[in-house]
């Protein structure tokens, strides 16, 4: 009886293909996601068809993951110093990034014969722009954390909201007009509306005061049960991760976009992080984190050394945390600087339950390496490509392509023409 032996040379190979090609094309182009897609288009059922329906529908499931970590990261790596004093303007490239490709898809009327709400549907399908794509490319060319890309992904988040709200509209106007309600328009606008204005709320009123008790907690109690669940990497992981989840189906049973949910999670334990006080702990016989307090205070950056027994409190700017202790006004006279291996402990203990250190340490690599490679193959998977090869296809699809090129070059030219500057005196002048 002969036993026959299948190896699963073909669900390993495309994984392995998409990491080798995204390597490869991101020190060529920055540009590794189209690979991937092109890997998707190939393996997927457009090209090959190696894969499976089954398959292919795990991998986009898993993709969809990726991009939620990937929106993720996004807020976490947000300044927000450069979000507040960019927000008019990233409205202004999101207003114009979604009524340019609209108000230029009405020309596909003169091109394909297209219905008036056929030309807004493809206007629409376009305006949103690509969450994932966005981020990666701002990651792998180190633009998200500069003005320009705070500006863009500060807009891109708004046209996700504003893309939501099209598809649902459009859908529901293809059915029947009695499905299509005031409801279908207005619930994700107020629902968005509600998590962006609820998040900053809970962290000041709720966050704030309760931060503030645990580090008042853990000052008077270093060796408590409090402080040293408080100082391990696994509660930061717990919370962080509690926390992301719950975001995201609150927000997907609320009828919003999921992304927004995931993104504004990672920019409120970014806040928490920089702008926050915390106690990070150690013990000055061991060499051993046991407590460190950042003040918070506006004035000149200062830390306090309190001597006492072998437990330490080192108050600091918390925007200095990320970079040691510097300066010492001690409690008593007799107090002297932290020495400098206690500076890197104290550094290194509390980037050890930093946001960004968490992602870094339990979800990066599951990232990088599965779950965003998933989420841009997906992609692929979609695309009819035996299909597209015809000449009447072909030119119209070209010509498109133009008007939606230009439709983003001038909301480009715009972004950097019309400044932080130019517009406050635009808005100050009305």
């Amino acid at each position: 009886m002969v036993t026959e032996l299948a190896l699963p040379y073909r669900e390993a190979s495309f994984l392995l293909v998409l990491n080798i090609i995204n390597y490869v094309m991101d020190r060529i182009t920055y540009a590794g996601l189209l690979g991937q897609v092109f890997i998707g288009i190939a393996w997927g059922t457009p090209g090959g068809n190696w894969l499976g329906l089954q398959v292919e529908t795990v991998v986009a499931n898993l993709g969809y993951l990726g991009l939620l970590l990937l929106i993720y990261e996004g807020g976490l790596t947000t300044s927000f110093k450069s979000l507040k004093a960019n927000l008019w303007l990233s409205s202004f490239v999101a207003l114009t990034g979604i009524s340019l490709p609209i108000a230029l898809s009405y020309i596909l009327i003169i091109l394909s014969n297209a219905t008036p709400f056929q030309a807004f549907a493809a206007g629409a399908a376009l305006c949103s722009t690509s969450l994932g794509t966005t981020f990666t490319v701002m990651q792998t060319t180190g633009l998200n954390v500069t003005r320009m890309g705070v500006v863009l992904t500060t807009a891109a988040m708004m046209d996700d909201v504003v893309g939501l709200v099209m598809v649902q509209v459009i859908s529901n106007l293809g059915k029947d007009s009695s499905s299509f309600t005031a409801i279908t328009i207005i619930r994700p606008i107020f629902v968005s509306l509600a998590f962006v204005l609820a998040v900053p709320l809970a962290c000041r009123f709720l966050v704030l005061p309760s931060t503030k008790w645990m580090n008042e907690s853990r000052a008077k109690s270093p060796a408590s049960m409090l402080s040293r669940l408080s100082a391990r990497r696994e509660t930061a992981f717990a919370v962080h991760t509690t926390a992301m989840v719950g975001m995201i189906t609150a927000a997907t049973y609320a009828g919003t976009s999921n992304l927004l949910a995931a993104y504004l999670t990672g920019a409120a334990i970014s806040w928490w992080d920089s702008d926050v006080t915390h106690t990070v702990s150690f013990d000055r016989s061991s060499s051993h984190s046991r407590q460190a307090t950042e003040n918070t205070t506006t004035s000149q950056p200062h830390q306090t050394i309190i001597d006492n027994s072998d437990d330490q409190i080192v108050t600091v700017a918390p925007r200095l945390m990320n970079q040691g202790v510097r300066r010492t006004q001690g409690a008593s006279s007799n107090a002297s600087p932290p020495t400098t291996s206690t500076d890197r402990q104290c550094k290194r203990d509390w980037n050890e339950t930093s946001g960004i250190s968490i992602f870094e340490r339990y979800y990066a690599q599951s990232l990088q390496r599965i779950l965003k490679p998933f989420f841009f193959a997906s992609i692929g998977f979609s695309i009819p490509i035996k299909r597209m090869f015809n000449g009447g296809i072909i030119w119209r699809g070209i010509v498109y392509s133009i008007l939606m090129f230009l439709a983003k070059l001038t909301e480009t030219l715009l972004t950097k023409l019309l400044d932080r500057k130019t517009l406050s005196h635009f808005i100050r002048a009305q």
